[in-house]
């Protein structure tokens, strides 16, 4: 089973044609979707947000229904000091800004896609270091699956949109959902090469 978490529905929206997801009634605080080897769920903006999200995912399905979960997939996008807009980077490692706690994830074969520490921040970042990916909610993810030392499952894929000569003041949602949709046919290769793992 895998569980897939984005901040926001443009996000999920690439994910959402890839199974028959049906919405989940159930639960009210999130809007989440289920389909026959997968959930996705839209946390909104923030690591508070992201772990919440997560441990109630982890709650109701993990420990209330006893499903097995295989991979825990958090996808969205970020900022880079290195890489362009339209780029999809896997986190090797997560930095909490604020906390300072680190996670470690397990290295994947990546393929053509590009490697690279995740800082995850409070706000979107107006400074980009090279050789480092910025989003908001990878790190609460995390927190919230090392507390069942389910951190291990982890997979963190992010889409890079802005960056210093294309920072993120300047992006609209119509950029977001144009560099979303170029890269749909990628992250579709990228799930289908997860399925065949399992």
């Amino acid at each position: 089973m895998k569980f897939i978490i984005s901040a926001y529905r443009a996000e999920a929206e690439s994910l959402l044609d890839f199974s028959d997801f049906v919405f989940d009634k159930s639960i009210r605080e999130f809007q989440v979707f289920r389909s026959g080897q997968a959930v996705l769920g839209i946390s909104g903006e923030g690591k508070k947000q992201a772990e919440k999200l997560t441990a109630l995912l982890i709650s109701r399905y993990v420990l209330d229904l006893g499903v097995k979960s295989s991979l825990w997939f958090n996808f969205g996008v970020a900022g880079s000091g290195s890489h362009v807009p339209g780029s999809l980077v896997y986190a090797s490692r997560v930095v909490d800004a604020e906390t300072k706690n680190q996670w470690e994830l397990l290295a994947r074969d990546a393929g053509d896609v590009s490697v690279a520490t995740l800082n995850t921040v409070t706000k979107p970042s107006n400074e980009y270091q090279e050789g480092m990916i910025y989003d908001m909610e990878a790190s609460g993810i995390l927190s919230a699956l090392s507390s069942h030392s389910l951190a291990r499952q982890a997979l963190v894929l992010k889409l890079i949109s802005d960056g210093p000569d294309y920072p993120f003041h300047c992006l609209t949602k119509s950029d977001i959902v144009k560099l979303l949709g170029d890269a749909r046919q990628k992250l579709y290769s990228i799930i289908h090469a997860l399925q065949q793992d399992e």
